[in-house]
């Protein structure tokens, strides 16, 4: 007897093949058959008429990892269809100097969907010397080196970079090289957050392929974009050009994104510099309080930008009331010029802000979903209590980017996406049981209407869920019927094959 068999539905099985007709029976958290026709009993029979069945969508870049014991469901991963994540990402990973006692306790526990380990960089390097602005010492690096190389060794994918956070946007170019060396050892994989995703997009890529072709790993471009003022639209052109240029040169790059127009991460760092963020949060704090210096970044500011209406708050604890509110909203409300209003939120919440930046345009967004090497991604992690303000595409990436940028404006083809979202980065990841619906594969995968799939989460309302996803199956439970989760959780910790 099967344990589930899914009935009625045209399997688009991630290859990027067109759909078929077919049957699929799972048992023992495995696809045990894919026919015409299947005879036999099953435990739970589910009616796939008029609904299309891919492999479970495979998050390429999730900062998951840092609720992982206190959010081991992951709710609103699986009720997007997410099946596997990739996390640690953007240079921070719950793990660093601890990563092998984490990744070997991680290991048989139980998930709402799978989660694979980056290692950030950042944490390494926070865990040797702190947040000082400069160079490590030779023991120093050999430190983070050996710390790199003991993660690998027990089942790291690799490493994130993060460049314009603190520690990591202190670091050279050179002693990213070294580490991403023990990487390439260990063929793992380098993700970065550039230093720039505006005015020096083009340069941060070129110090990125940099990197990838001196270190030899193979390397993903995170949530790729062209950002800020708009004489940087329309860069992904050139940048995409430079990926498709070193792929040809031999080298193996890639990139994920997510199908929004705005971005998301703490409030300050549109506008409080790096160099303040030497010494860690308290030095920020009391630099905050410096008028002085506070007026020299205002100033700063203004030569690059008008205003900053572009900024909404979405996470500000212990002042909800600025949740959802553009940053002159929040001036108007305080009686207060704008930035003096923005530094207050940093000054009242120490530093733990959250916002939106709509900085991006819609054509360059299309065009990175559109390129054949870029993968799709949720940029986030999983939030508790539900009432959390975030970023929509904490719930609406995969959806979104089926029903708007495939049913609607028709970027790419539907058999198309589900390869970015499935095989691709299986593929690249190293997820060899994922990623296709094929006999012998994990059972993990989506069943949704194609005509009806859609995200319903927005700025100021991100906790709606989705439309038109029947279901998703974690390692052959159902973990999710109508977008909502069931609290069965199929999922474990994934580890590079060793």
């Amino acid at each position: 007897m099967y344990d589930i068999l899914i009935q009625n539905g045209r399997v688009i099985d991630g290859t990027g093949s067109p759909a078929m007709f077919a049957q699929v029976a799972v048992k023992d958290g495995k696809i045990v058959k894919i026919a015409r026709q299947i005879d036999g009993d099953a435990k739970t029979v589910i009616n796939a008429k008029g609904k299309v069945i891919t492999p479970g969508f495979i998050d390429s870049h999730s900062h998951s990892d840092k609720q992982f014991f206190s959010v081991p469901e992951q709710t609103e991963k699986v009720e997007q269809g997410i099946t596997t994540s990739v996390a640690g990402q953007c240079g921070g990973s719950v793990c660093g100097a601890d990563a092998a006692e984490f990744l070997d306790n991680a290991s048989g526990c139980e998930l709402g969907a799978n989660m694979a380990m980056l290692i950030g960089h950042g944490t390494l390097r926070r865990a040797v010397m702190g947040t000082e602005n400069r160079e490590p010492t030779p023991q120093e690096l050999e430190k983070m080196i050996a710390m790199m190389r003991s993660a690998m060794e027990h089942g790291a994918l690799g490493m994130s970079i993060g460049l314009i956070y603190a520690p990591g946007c202190f670091a050279t170019t050179e002693e990213l090289i070294e580490i991403a060396k023990v990487v390439g050892e260990y063929h793992g994989i380098v993700a970065i957050h550039m230093r720039s995703e505006g005015v020096e997009l083009v340069k941060s890529v070129r110090e990125f392929i940099t990197i990838v072709r001196q270190s030899g790993v193979r390397g993903v471009i995170s949530h790729h974009k062209a950002a800020g003022l708009t004489e940087n639209w329309g860069k992904v052109h050139t940048t995409l050009r430079m990926i498709d240029e070193a792929n040809a040169e031999g080298l193996e790059i890639y990139a994920d994104a997510y199908p929004y127009n705005a971005a998301h991460t703490g409030f300050s760092s549109a506008f409080i510099p790096n160099a303040w963020r030497s010494g860690g949060k308290e030095a920020l704090l009391k630099r905050a309080q410096d008028p002085r210096q506070v007026a020299e970044i205002k100033a700063a500011y203004y030569a690059k930008y008008p205003d900053m209406k572009w900024i909404m708050v979405a996470r500000c604890p212990g002042y909800p009331e600025y949740e959802g509110k553009r940053v002159h909203e929040i001036a108007a409300m305080r009686n207060q010029d704008e930035f003096e209003a923005a530094m207050d939120v940093v000054r009242l919440t120490d530093d733990t802000a959250g916002a939106c930046f709509f900085s991006m345009c819609e054509e360059d967004v299309e065009t990175v979903i559109a390129h054949p090497r870029v993968m799709i991604c949720t940029d986030a992690g999983v939030t508790t209590p539900a009432t959390t303000t975030h970023h929509p595409r904490l719930r609406g990436s995969f959806p979104r980017a089926l029903g708007r940028y495939v049913r609607e404006r028709n970027v790419t083809t539907l058999p198309e996406m589900i390869r970015k979202m499935t095989a691709m980065p299986a593929a690249v990841y190293g997820f060899q049981s994922k990623g296709l619906i094929r006999e012998g594969m994990d059972a993990d995968i989506c069943i949704f209407d194609p005509d009806t799939i859609i995200d319903r989460a927005e700025y100021t309302a991100p906790h709606l869920h989705a439309e038109g996803l029947d279901y998703v199956i974690v390692g052959g439970r159902i973990a999710a019927v109508n977008a909502v989760a069931t609290s069965e959780k199929g999922g474990t910790m994934l580890y590079r094959k060793l």
